[in-house]
């Protein structure tokens, strides 16, 4: 999982030190790439990329429309599905009916794991 952090959205990237007590407050493990575009004819090479390839769903549009979309893509670089921000990646501390087993990015990851 990689993060890549940017101000395309209303200045919500952050500074240095948002991102860093971002990262510390929500214990943040993963990778992040430095601030840059994710959408428009300056996003980097990988939203390009993303951005050119066929929809597999399960939301309507490919571009990012705020922070926190999730793309994933599978162990031979094929785009295999995509989550708008609102989509809590595991088990959402805001919802008591929701499961870190049952949730579908998690169950999308983990058949990937399995081919």
């Amino acid at each position: 999982m990689l993060g890549f952090v940017s101000d395309d959205f209303g200045m919500q990237g952050g500074s240095e030190d948002q991102l860093d007590s971002c990262t510390e407050e929500y214990n943040l493990t993963l990778e992040q790439f430095a601030k840059d575009h994710v959408k428009g004819p300056d996003a980097q090479p990988v939203f390009a990329w993303l951005l050119a390839q066929p929809n597999p769903g399960p939301e309507s549009g490919l571009e990012p429309t705020w922070n926190f979309h999730k793309y994933l893509v599978s162990r031979t670089g094929e785009l295999v599905r995509h989550w708008a921000s609102n989509v809590y990646p595991g088990d959402d501390p805001d919802n008591p009916d929701d499961s870190f087993d049952t949730n579908e990015i998690v169950l999308a990851i983990q058949a990937e794991l399995a081919k």
